[in-house]
């Protein structure tokens, strides 16, 4: 909860009814057909029950607090179409003014009142289509509530953390409308972009939902701007091109996108809509990003490799564990994964998804290699993370290096990856190493997570996996430290959890450098 002393005192003006009525003359004659939505990132079933569901839960019933709040609901009631939910719709946003109008169902989350009010303004020709007067000039003064509120509490308090793009897109849209369009919002817009988008073109996020919803928002904003003959920033369309370019990056062989950061595969169909306006534009070459995912591709493998830094919330809130995992997929199907995550926006995910043992990487002591006290900041994280990229003439090398478990165990943990540039030979060295006198015991892990389209069988020496796929291709993993083969899970499309199995190292070291080698490659490929 945002604690200032100006927002105590605005609300009580913003309560004044008399005072903001006197404002609000000047909006009564607008009537609200703006709908600038490209495609939307929002789950139709989930928001249908929203709408048979009593509104008295919502209250309490945390799980769908953030779908009601945000006025989601509208977008699906809309889509649905109908004279009994134009009807449903409209009682719906008055009742929840009715009911919801105190301060603290502002000041909590000023995101959810900038998607309020643009799904008040996207569909208010839909809701508001049969409304009489006296209502519709009710939902126009819901309107100004919602802006007037944005406004004021970011011109008192500048310091609220991850400001979506969604604030800058409400109060634009707004302003666009009335005419009242300020050079002060598009440069907090301009710079809102500058601190979204690492130099690569991702979105801080590192999650391939929020990135291709940034480009959505871009989408939208650019259209307002268009549809109102106001000239498009250069960074906007600059961005739309250069986010759009390592969106393109973001899915495996098999056509399915990159599980990092509590990315999930619900969303497909909107990021290729997204692609679709820009075809022309070339894949960005990702092969030395080093601040996010590394990527490479041939013409039979495609490697994700997650070197990301999680110094902020926006390294998806509590999720980020996985440093140092990769992602591998050959032709049309995926090989080894990350488990992925449940499509839950705006919630706190299953804590058995939250930890490093969910990723493809190296784990000590079964500790995270990162760990988020919730609602406040990570209370371990990777303080310096190395990587480097050498392309040499028949293969990639990738080395990196974090100190995740330093303070816990005085270990550094590192990982070589060697990607042939042609075929499917993918060669591993993974170290764990002592930093200052002595060494202890501690256990490691390290886990390769499949896809259930995969089989695995453990060979008799334990050294090696025999790994076959639906399309009947055999793939052989091998390692000079034992192997062994246990249960684990996927979560395909963000919503069901299937049962799969996973490639596992286990083991302890007291040793000053433990190197561990395996690989990875196509069975009977020279």
């Amino acid at each position: 909860m945002i604690k200032n002393t100006y927002l105590y005192i605005f609300f009580i003006l913003i309560n004044n009814i008399f005072l903001l009525k006197f404002r609000f003359r000047n909006f009564i004659k607008i009537e609200y057909n703006h709908d600038f939505s490209f495609t939307n990132f929002k789950n139709l079933n989930d928001l249908k029950k929203i709408l048979v569901l009593d509104t008295k839960i919502f209250d309490k019933n945390y799980d769908k607090y953030f779908q009601y709040h945000s006025l989601d609901w509208l977008w699906t009631a809309k889509k649905l179409g109908g004279a009994d939910l134009v009807k449903v719709a409209r009682d719906r946003v008055i009742d929840w003014n009715s009911k919801y109008t105190g301060f603290y169902y502002y000041i909590t989350d000023v995101n959810l009142c900038a998607k309020r009010l643009i799904n008040l303004i996207y569909n208010y020709d839909f809701y508001a289509s049969s409304a009489n007067q006296k209502e519709k000039i009710k939902i126009k003064f819901i309107i100004f509530y919602q802006y007037t509120f944005l406004k004021f509490i970011l011109s008192v308090n500048n310091t609220i953390g991850a400001k979506t793009i969604e604030i800058n897109k409400a109060i634009i849209l707004y302003q666009a409308i009335h005419g009242l369009l300020s050079k002060n919002s598009i440069n907090e817009l301009i710079n809102n972009i500058k601190n979204s988008i690492n130099p690569a073109g991702m979105h801080y996020s590192m999650n391939p939902d929020f990135h291709a919803e940034f480009i959505n928002n871009l989408i939208e904003i650019k259209n307002i701007f268009l549809f109102y003959k106001i000239e498009v920033p250069k960074e906007i369309e600059f961005q739309i091109i250069n986010m759009t370019s390592v969106l393109k990056n973001f899915f495996h062989k098999d056509d399915s996108i990159a599980l990092f950061n509590g990315s999930s595969n619900n969303n497909i169909d909107e990021m290729k809509k997204i692609i679709s306006i820009t075809n022309d534009i070339k894949t960005k070459n990702l092969i030395n990003n080093k601040d996010g995912l590394a990527i490479c591709s041939n013409n039979q493998l495609k490697i994700f490799f997650d070197v990301v830094k999680p110094e902020n919330k926006l390294i998806n809130y509590n999720l980020h564990a996985s440093t140092l995992s990769f992602e591998l997929s050959y032709k049309n199907e995926k090989i080894i994964t990350n488990c992925g995550t449940i499509e839950r926006r705006n919630y706190k995910q299953p804590d058995y998804l939250r930890y490093s043992a969910a990723h493809s990487t190296i784990i000590l002591n079964n500790t995270n290699i990162s760990e988020l006290v919730e609602k406040q900041s990570y209370k371990r994280i990777p303080s310096k993370i190395f990587f480097e990229a050498k392309e040499l003439k028949k293969s990639i090398i990738w080395n990196a290096s974090h100190d995740g478990y330093i303070k816990n165990f005085n270990k550094i943990v590192k990982r070589k990856l060697i990607i042939s540039k042609e075929g499917c030979d993918l060669t591993g060295k993974d170290q764990i190493i002592s930093v200052g006198f002595g060494t202890k015991t501690n256990n490691f892990c390290i886990r390769f997570h499949l896809t259930p389209l995969c089989t695995s069988l453990l060979t008799r020496n334990k050294k090696s996996v025999i790994i076959k796929t639906l399309n009947n291709k055999s793939f052989i993993f091998k390692s000079d430290t034992a192997l062994d083969i246990e249960e684990s899970i996927y979560i395909e499309k963000g919503k069901k959890i299937i049962k799969t199995s996973q490639i596992v190292i286990l083991g302890n070291t007291n040793e000053q450098k433990k190197t561990i080698n395996w690989s990875f490659s196509l069975q009977g490929n020279k």
